[in-house]
């Protein structure tokens, strides 16, 4: 008899399918929808580098730049790596992140990774849906699932227009920004949410709310789908 294989269930193939589908999703739902996602932010999203998100993202389809689509017409017309480096001035690695996967390479260990990461991308997608949903009811509806969502979005790597970055985690009814000692209350989240309705984001106006910090609630709201960006908004924050 043969050895018992450890994990009989666990289909590789498609777990792997299903992250890179993950991941196709979180970069085009941030395109079309207006959320803000950059690439950075989906590669903080599944824990992968930026060079594999470009990578799976360029096997897609879905993502094209002026480097991307020169590497990948040498390739086509027989040019070997070396020569596509030398041709374009890139290192193999970066040359290797403009080519689509033939196959992708990964190890057992990151499988159960994936796996979670793209649970809770599509539970956080999922709360954002509801949101957008709620904006077209009511504002009860909204502040219902508001801290729900918040909740959801604990450990998510933020970044303000300034161009810090933070995460926070949530503790009751509080807000607290982990790389400050800094909290905002639910009660604040609650006012600035009703101001950003009603003003459509307007900066200017949240600003007048002094228990709050806009410069974290800003991007939060952003990602959530509640304001636009605006450039006088992003002006009045510098």
């Amino acid at each position: 008899m043969g050895r018992t294989k450890k994990r009989p269930k666990y289909d590789q193939k498609r777990i792997m399918e299903q992250f890179q589908k993950c991941v196709v999703e979180a970069y085009t739902f941030g395109m079309t929808e207006g959320s803000g996602i950059s690439l950075r932010q989906v590669s903080e999203e599944f824990g992968i580098t930026l060079m594999k998100t470009r990578k799976i993202l360029i096997t897609a389809g879905v993502y094209h730049t002026e480097n991307s689509d020169q590497v990948n017409s040498m390739r086509e017309h027989g040019m070997s790596i070396p020569e596509i480096m030398k041709a374009t001035g890139l290192s193999k690695s970066s040359v290797h992140s403009y080519l689509p996967y033939t196959k992708m390479i990964y190890n057992v260990d990151e499988l159960s990774l994936y796996a979670e990461r793209c649970r809770m991308y599509r539970k956080r997608k999922q709360a954002i849906e509801q949101l957008q949903i709620c904006k077209e009811a009511s504002l009860e509806c909204v502040e219902k699932y508001l801290w729900s969502t918040i909740e959801i979005f604990s450990g998510y790597s933020f970044t303000t227009v300034k161009g810090l970055r933070f995460r926070y985690v949530v503790n009751g009814n509080e807000i607290q920004i982990e790389q400050k000692k800094k909290s905002i209350a639910r009660s604040s989240v609650k006012a600035a949410l009703k101001v950003a309705l009603g003003k459509n984001g307007n900066i200017s106006e949240l600003k007048k709310i002094e228990a709050v910090d806009v410069s974290y609630l800003y991007p939060m709201f952003l990602r959530f789908g509640l304001i636009k960006a605006e450039k006088m908004d992003i002006y009045q924050l510098l």
